[in-house]
């Protein structure tokens, strides 16, 4: 029969057990990496060098000999492993994909539509440099707004959508990031009855999640929309390889039924920061081609390959917001 002092020593090593158990059930486990192509780190551009470039653009006319991505190629340039690592249109959750130092203190969040893999290129690189433990969470056609969205594909009310955003909610709620930065596609978005969301009804249900977030997160970045072409990128650009110009979209037309300006005040309202990339593609014209990257994959998103070249001024705009020295 074991002594007292053993028993005491047994019951309290069991007890030890079960409240690491019940506190590693309070905590998301951080899922294996995610399988991707050894690349090399993209340069670091600096704003002038980007803006120059934006500033050139709508004089080219003629295609790029060493155009990169190639029209072949762009249309597939998304620069991640989607299938795995954004929730499929009947998906409510997912397994989240994380990158950057998987062992890092520093948790940052992205967080949205398929926009937000869009930016996940550049969110890489940021991630690796600053020792940030990046998660990724993304669902397409499923914007990061309190409402119920209209699944345009298959005419219906999008249950999964908002059963996806609650998910994500209660992540972020476990995990209490850092920063989440939170990104969408405004345009053409499309609320339960099937009709158009208005700005202000963008305002409201961006305003809402950004509070929810907020509760849980130290810090809150809205990333703006980007500019929509007139036609798709690649197809245009093969169409008219001696006359760019004819795939150009004027900034006005460009940016028409895109809610930057709502995105911007639901930051507002909550606090949250806001970052505008307008400037990083277009002046007064936006053009598919900017020195010899394709900006375009196709009419809404920017290839894998522009996102990664715009990752140092993405940066340099975060850390107005969250600092290097934001976490001891």
């Amino acid at each position: 029969m074991p002594s007292s002092l053993e028993f005491t020593r047994t019951f309290r090593l069991a007890l030890l057990v079960a409240l690491l158990s019940v506190l590693a059930g309070c905590t998301v486990a951080v899922p294996p990496p995610p399988r991707v192509e050894p690349t090399p780190p993209a340069p670091r551009i600096a704003l002038s060098e980007v803006l120059a470039a934006v500033a050139k653009a709508p004089a080219r006319r003629e295609l790029p000999a060493d155009l990169t991505p190639s029209l072949a190629t762009t249309a597939e340039d998304i620069g991640f492993d989607n299938e795995k690592c954004e929730a499929g249109p009947t998906a409510d959750s997912v397994e989240a994909c994380v990158f950057g130092d998987r062992a890092s203190a520093v948790d940052v969040v992205l967080y949205g539509d398929s926009h937000a893999g869009m930016w996940l290129p550049a969110l890489t690189q940021i991630a690796d440099r600053r020792h940030w433990r990046l998660w990724f969470y993304g669902k397409p056609g499923c914007p990061a707004v309190a409402m119920t969205i209209w699944n345009q594909p298959e005419q219906r009310v999008f249950d999964e959508c908002s059963r996806f955003r609650d998910f994500v909610e209660r992540q972020i709620t476990t995990v209490r990031p850092e920063l989440v930065i939170v990104t969408n596609e405004s345009f053409s978005q499309k609320r339960d009855n099937g009709r158009l969301i208005t700005p202000g009804e963008w305002t409201d249900g961006l305003t809402r999640t950004l509070r929810t977030v907020g509760r849980s997160a130290a810090d809150v970045v809205v990333l703006g929309n980007t500019p929509v072409l007139d036609e798709s990128a690649p197809e245009c650009l093969a169409a008219h390889q001696t006359n760019i110009s004819r795939c150009f979209t004027t900034r006005k037309a460009a940016t028409a039924r895109t809610w930057n300006e709502a995105d911007e005040a639901a930051a507002r309202k909550t606090g949250s920061g806001y970052i505008s990339v307008l400037p990083w593609l277009c002046t007064a014209m936006c053009s598919p081609v900017i020195g010899n990257v394709t900006v375009y994959r196709n009419r809404f998103h920017l290839t894998g390959t522009y996102a990664r070249m715009v990752n140092g001024v993405l940066e340099d705009e975060l850390l107005k917001r969250f600092p290097s020295n934001a976490v001891p």
